[in-house]
């Protein structure tokens, strides 16, 4: 089968197309023939060496994909041939408590990804996908679906009425932005683009706030709330803005920490610890999420009828292009291959 490798993690050109082996499943297993793939922005920091250490050349990345089940192996149940799946890129991280554990499965960088003909999975790991979830949206969900609802309902509590916020308009966001308004949420999003800004308000957002034209864009989003903090925080931007992030913030709000845009994930925290306790802020880092919130995020995008907003897709022989577009930040939404 056809194979996408990191290669020698130089970054984007050191992805290489190669012949693999056709993948046979073992007892537990299911072999899947893959439809689409979809990037985070987590794939880009594994191809520069940045997340994940003493990788192989040869190892497949992608963490979120979907397709359908061609074999299944000795001891298998409940899943048949034909039977379109997708699965948490933590395969063994079913339900429970979180183990640094769970990095030692991880599809895309301690396992092989998406980004190939074939898959195989843990069938206990494997998620049933309803049929009126198109691939565009099953292919780009796993990593986002788990992380926002980890983040956003089994650690922030968010409940009909709360504001959530969310910082620029990557697949996190938007997602985020999708299930709160899906479960009656007002919501807020920030973004250097008012084209962008000017979609999430016809997507449901209530309050957008560029942070070009606002570098005070906490102020800014408390001017435009008459002064209301954000309940829940989504939080993409990580330390470098905390103190910001939780300046927009309201008495007893959460913030799930799961992204570093606004530097890298080492560097310290621009936030006191007075303005934590003044508001009795609770900050927990957000490892993505185990299959049963995976589940649970599903069923919300399946009874809603939700599609995630895919920006752009490339073919599979056009994954380097897909790759740089994902690192140019000029998408909204997610990126996706076919395969």
């Amino acid at each position: 089968m056809r194979a996408w490798q990191m290669g020698p993690k130089t970054g984007i050109d050191g992805l290489q197309l190669a012949e693999h082996p056709d993948p046979v499943p073992g007892p537990g297993e299911i072999l899947v023939k893959v439809s689409a793939a979809g990037l985070n922005y987590r794939d880009l920091m594994v191809l520069r060496g940045d997340y994940g250490s003493d990788l192989p050349e040869d190892r497949v990345p992608l963490s979120d994909g979907v397709g359908v089940i061609e074999a299944v192996g000795d001891g298998v149940t409940g899943l048949d041939v034909g039977t379109r799946v997708m699965a948490p890129h933590f395969v063994t991280w079913l339900e429970g408590a979180y183990s640094m554990a769970v990095f030692g499965n991880d599809l895309g960088v301690t396992a092989n990804g998406w980004l190939a003909e074939k898959i195989i999975l843990p069938a206990n790991a494997a998620i049933a996908v309803p049929e009126n979830i198109l691939d565009a949206s099953a292919a780009t969900f796993s990593v986002v679906g788990s992380t926002v609802w980890h983040a956003m309902i089994a650690f922030g509590g968010a409940k009909p009425g709360d504001l959530v916020l969310a910082q620029g308009t990557g697949g996190v966001s938007i997602f985020a932005l999708q299930l709160a308004k899906a479960m009656g949420m007002d919501f807020a999003i920030t973004s250097s683009s008012d084209e962008k800004l000017d979609r999430a308000k016809t997507m449901g957002a209530d309050y957008c706030v560029n942070y070009r034209d606002r570098p005070d864009w906490a102020a800014a989003l408390l001017e435009a709330t008459g002064g209301r903090g954000a309940d829940v925080v989504v939080d993409t931007l990580g330390f470098p803005a905390l103190g910001e992030t939780m300046a927009a913030c309201g008495v007893n709000a959460r913030i799930g920490s799961l992204g570093a845009l606004s530097g890298t994930p080492q560097d310290p925290s621009s936030a006191s610890q007075g303005a934590m306790i003044g508001k009795n802020l609770a900050i927990k880092g957000i490892a993505s999420g185990d299959r049963q919130m995976l589940q649970q995020a599903l069923e919300i995008v399946s009874e809603n009828n939700i599609e995630l907003v895919v920006e752009s897709v490339f073919d599979f022989a056009d994954a380097p292009a897909a790759f740089a577009h994902l690192e140019s930040g000029a998408h909204m939404g997610k990126v996706m291959i076919t395969v």
